[in-house]
């Protein structure tokens, strides 16, 4: 991956430094600039992929300096620069948008670890937009999915769609089977009528035949007049039957004259009228094992199977995930006024770790509960309820209560304190007092190593002694 780095900091020393460190160990393409002003003017002719910017500087901070290039640009990493770390700073730089920090003096380790994630943050950010990208060129059956898997259901679908056979979907709960069913019907020849569904555990089995098939007036108590049913509703369309293992025995013959005939009685009428319809059927259920178990009768499985479409499991077409969330993403940002732009890495990577009982309908519940709870602009971890290793601290951390940040803050301010000084001893003792030699090693200034020993009264000469004394 090509990468395009913007240095800014007024001390030419660390932007050769920076600009050594990168190009010796990676293959990012950098530009330098002491004076921020200017490097704002450099940021508006190039793309840049991270800028990487002292937090300290005369005439403009890094802070501001950040705020201006999110005008621009919002999406672009922004790594703070700071020999200032409090607590304040670093919540600071990320509330205001940074991606990370680094506190001088810094480890060429830390450094390269920092700059890979801002890069990997980028590839997420590409990957974003092809995604909403793909959403926009989405199929044009209207179900999203580019898996191997989907692409064989969608291919079935094309096919089966034209003719008039009757289909059985089957499929897990929450796979989308009534989607599919609305595909196959709205690429028909009949997409210019009905399709009316059916859920067959919803209707009670002393109704279902009035509900079907409609009645006449008396034909029962609480009949006053006559009533159409969903059947002559779905005349010329389509007649979908949602959930059909779980209807009824008594019902099942029902089904099956209809399916066999094609023609009904309205409850209470002596008239036989035709059904012109395009029958499709779904379940969760494992209709061979029900016919075995006598609880679905065989004739109908029969009539029902004639062109099957077997819908996988999240699980088994878990490249079809990131899609799926965005495609989420945008609905639930427009019904409830969001503006979410992406979803953390960290977060991404475990919704398509995640098994998925609930399938594509838990994914969509997980996404929904995330975009009420975000209060930032990418769906995190916790927004979505979900256990995993975050991408950063910074953000929640400064939601925390003020004596909980308080204790944090003397504790890392200890911290940075005792490192400083034990850093800085190990550099002279390397060294034996010499103090150009301990920055040469550090990678750092002399007047700024200077700085540090005051801070932390340190003096060479301990040093030297010690190594007069060998």
């Amino acid at each position: 991956m090509k990468g395009h780095i913007l240095i800014v900091d007024d001390e030419k020393d660390m932007l050769t430094l920076l600009d050594r460190i990168i190009s010796e160990d990676t293959h990012y393409k950098t530009v330098t600039e002491s004076n921020p002003e200017k490097a704002l003017e450099i940021f508006r002719g190039e793309d840049f992929d991270v800028v990487m910017t002292d937090l300290k500087m005369p005439g403009m901070s890094g802070i501001s300096l950040m705020e201006k290039i999110r005008q621009i640009r919002s999406d672009v990493s922004v790594i703070i620069l700071t020999a200032y770390a409090t607590i304040e700073t670093a919540v600071e730089a990320t509330q205001k948008g940074a991606n990370d920090y680094l506190t001088k003096p810094f480890r060429r380790e830390r450094l390269l670890v920092t700059l890979d994630k801002a890069m990997k943050w980028q590839a997420v950010i590409r990957e974003n937009k092809r995604l909403r990208d793909a959403l926009e060129k989405k199929n044009d059956l209207s179900i999203i999915g580019s898996s191997v898997a989907m692409a064989n259901v969608f291919n079935r679908i094309r096919q089966a769609a034209p003719t008039s056979g009757t289909v059985l979907i089957t499929g897990p709960t929450g796979t989308g089977k009534e989607l599919v069913a609305r595909a196959v019907h709205q690429n028909s020849n009949r997409r210019s009528k009905k399709l009316v569904t059916i859920n067959c555990t919803a209707i009670l089995e002393n109704m279902i035949e009035s509900e079907l098939f409609g009645h006449v007036k008396g034909a029962f108590t609480g009949a006053a007049t006559d009533k159409k049913g969903l059947v002559e509703e779905a005349e010329g369309g389509t007649l979908f039957l949602d959930e059909i293992g779980d209807l009824k025995p008594g019902l099942q013959t029902s089904i099956l004259r209809l399916l066999q005939e094609g023609e009904y009685r309205p409850v209470g009428s002596v008239i036989t009228k035709k059904a012109d319809l395009r029958f499709i059927a779904a379940t969760n259920k494992n209709l061979e094992q029900a016919i075995r178990d006598n609880t679905f009768r065989e004739d109908l499985f029969y009539r029902l199977n004639v062109i099957r479409l077997e819908i996988p499991p999240l699980k088994d077409r878990a490249e079809d995930i990131p899609l799926l969330s965005y495609h989420f993403l945008n609905k639930y940002c427009v019904l409830n006024g969001k503006q979410i732009k992406g979803i953390a890495p960290s977060a991404m990577q475990t919704l398509i770790s995640k098994q998925f009982p609930g399938n594509v309908r838990e994914l969509e519940n997980i996404i929904e509960r995330g975009i009420i709870f975000c209060t930032g602009d990418t769906l995190t971890l916790s927004d979505l309820g979900l256990s995993g290793p975050e991408e950063s601290f910074m953000p929640e951390l400064s939601r925390e209560n003020e004596n909980t940040l308080m204790r944090f803050k003397q504790a890392k301010e200890e911290n940075i304190r005792l490192f400083h000084e034990h850093y800085i001893r190990a550099l002279l003792k390397e060294s034996h007092g010499n103090i150009s030699k301990a920055s040469e090693l550090a990678g750092i200034q002399r007047q700024y190593l200077h700085r540090l020993m005051k801070e932390s009264h340190i003096e060479a000469n301990e040093f030297r002694t010690l190594s007069t004394m060998k």
